[in-house]
C-alpha cells in the first residue's frame, strides 16, 4: 500500500461556534478577519492536487516516477487541498502552507479550515496550529470526530495556544461557514473513521468536493438527489489502474477512473451536476497515474478536468462552455 496512515495527534474548542452533538444544524457564526479579493463562488484555487505518495517522483523506479522527475512543472504535485473564496480551505497537511503560498494567498484570508478525516495527508495538527499563529486570529477547524481528536491532542501538547475553534461534524449535518451553506456527507474510505465529504452552497453556486472515498455510500448519492451543482471534484486516486486484490486500498478506500466515469454519469443522468458543470479528478498517486502532461489531455476528451497545483478553475466561465 502506498498511503501513510499517520498516528494520531492534535488540538482544543473554544467558544465561538454554537454547537451540539444533538443538533443537525450547525451555525458558525464567526465573522471573517479577512477575505481573499475576487467574486467568491465563481472561482476555486487547487492547493493540491496528490494522494499522499508525493514524495514518489524522487527514488520511484516506474515510468510515472521517472517521467515527472525529468519534466517536473504541472506533473508534481502537493497533497489535494482546495481553496473556496473568500475565506474557506478544505484539508491541510504539511504542504498546505507551499499551496497557499503559491497561490497568493495569506493565512489571514483562511477563516474556515475542513478536514475530510484524519490521515496526515488531509490533516497535519502541526501544520494547522502553524496556520493559526502566523494567521494571529481565530480559525474555524471543522471535521470528523478522529480527525478533531487528533488535532486536539497535538493542542493540549502547546505551550501556546493558538485561536483554533474546533467543531465535530456528522454525517448529513448541516453547517455555515461565512458566506457558503454547507453539508457534510459521508465517505467510503476506512472502518474505523467516519471520513467526510462536502456540499457548498452559495447564492446560485454550488460545488461538492469527494477525496477521500470508495464508491459512494448510497446516503450520499441519496442527499445529493437535491443538489444542482455547478462544479464536482471526486477522487481518481488509482487512476486507470484496475484493482488487483494485491491493492486493497484500490478496492475498499479510494477510486480509479473507470468508477469516477461512472459517478460522473450517474451525477448527470439524475441531474445533480448541471449540464456544462466542470467535473474535476484530485487526490492523484504520482506513482499509479499518468503524469499530468499526458493525462489531462485524454481526460479532456472525456469532459474531465485534470487539476494541476495552483490552478484557479473559473465556475461562471466552465458554465458558459469555456475553459
Amino acid at each position: 500500500m502506498i498511503f501513510q496512515r499517520p498516528s494520531a495527534i492534535i488540538p482544543r474548542c473554544a467558544a465561538g461556534v454554537i454547537a451540539s452533538a444533538a443538533t443537525s444544524f450547525l451555525l458558525a457564526t464567526l465573522t471573517p478577519t479577512a477575505s481573499y479579493s475576487g467574486d467568491a463562488g465563481s472561482f476555486i484555487i487547487f492547493l493540491g492536487t496528490g494522494a499522499a505518495d508525493i514524495a514518489s517522483p524522487k527514488t520511484g523506479k516506474n515510468q510515472n516516477c521517472r517521467y515527472i522527475r525529468e519534466h517536473g512543472g504541472k506533473n508534481e504535485r502537493r497533497n489535494a487541498a482546495l481553496f473556496v473564496p473568500p475565506n474557506v480551505v478544505i484539508d491541510y497537511s504539511a504542504t498546505g502552507r507551499a499551496g497557499l503560498q503559491a497561490a497568493g494567498i495569506a493565512p489571514t484570508a483562511v477563516d474556515y479550515l475542513f478536514i475530510t478525516h484524519s490521515h496526515g495527508d488531509h490533516c497535519d495538527p502541526q501544520a494547522i496550529a502553524g496556520l493559526a499563529q502566523e494567521k494571529k486570529g481565530r480559525l474555524v477547524v471543522l471535521g470528523d470526530a478522529e480527525a478533531i481528536k487528533k488535532i486536539r491532542v497535538h493542542l493540549e501538547s502547546l505551550s501556546t495556544k493558538p485561536d483554533l475553534v474546533l467543531q465535530e461534524l456528522k454525517p448529513y449535518q448541516e453547517f455555515v461557514a461565512g458566506e457558503w451553506q454547507c453539508k457534510a456527507l459521508p465517505a467510503n474510505h476506512v472502518p474505523k473513521e467516519q471520513a467526510l465529504l462536502y456540499v457548498m452552497r452559495r447564492g446560485d453556486k454550488s460545488l461538492f468536493y469527494a477525496t477521500d472515498t470508495a464508491w459512494l455510500p448510497m446516503g450520499t448519492f441519496s442527499a445529493l438527489k437535491t443538489e444542482k451543482l455547478d462544479c464536482a471534484i471526486v477522487e481518481a486516486t488509482f487512476g486507470e489502474m484496475e484493482c488487483p486484490d494485491t491493492i486493497p486500498d484500490c478496492q475498499t478506500a479510494h477510486l480509479n477512473l473507470p468508477h469516477v466515469r461512472q459517478v460522473k454519469q450517474i451525477l448527470a443522468k439524475r441531474n445533480i451536476l448541471k449540464p456544462g458543470a466542470p467535473f474535476c479528478v484530485t487526490h492523484m498517486s504520482l506513482n499509479w497515474c499518468e503524469p499530468h502532461d499526458l493525462l489531462a489531455p485524454k481526460l479532456a476528451r472525456e469532459g474531465i478536468i485534470l487539476p494541476y497545483d495552483g490552478m484557479r478553475l473559473e465556475l461562471r466561465q466552465a458554465l458558459q462552455g469555456r475553459r
